[in-house]
């Protein structure tokens, strides 16, 4: 089957939304069996940093994303060519107390002939994800205690 541009762009907005809105159960509809997250960074000193099964990393959102008492994914830009997009978007959560995060990301995206991500390749402010996750560990937050 053959992916339109525009469905590629439609896919990969709906992906993040389904983020934005913390629709965890939703989320690995959109992905391939076997589909790879690579996240940017040098894995000696970033631990989640390079590739890793899509199946593996997606738990690990609501432990992160569901300590916010708001949190947006919102989509800046979306270029797609055949069946692959790059998107930028910006992630912002708020709460608990007078916390304020936003991180902006870059995500480039592959996706197979029905419509499904194979590769996420991950591009985020590392200086801001690594300032927000010592805040929550100081302020001894958990998605649980939430």
């Amino acid at each position: 089957m053959k992916v339109s541009t525009m469905a590629v762009k439609a896919i990969v907005t709906s992906c993040i939304d389904c983020i934005s809105r913390r629709q965890w159960d939703q989320l690995p509809a959109y992905f391939a069996a076997g589909a790879n997250w690579w996240i940017n960074g040098n894995p000696a000193r970033v631990p989640q940093a390079g590739d890793g099964a899509v199946a593996d990393r997606l738990p690990m959102l609501p432990a992160l994303l569901g300590r916010f008492d708001a949190y947006r994914f919102d989509v800046r830009h979306v270029v797609a060519e055949g069946r692959r997009a790059v998107v930028e978007a910006t992630a912002t959560g708020r709460g608990p107390l007078d916390l304020v995060y936003v991180n902006n990301v870059t995500m480039a995206f592959e996706l197979d002939g029905d419509g499904k991500i194979t590769t996420l390749r991950e591009y985020p402010d590392f200086n801001e994800l690594n300032w927000v996750l010592e805040w929550f560990n100081e302020h001894n937050t958990s998605a649980a205690a939430r």
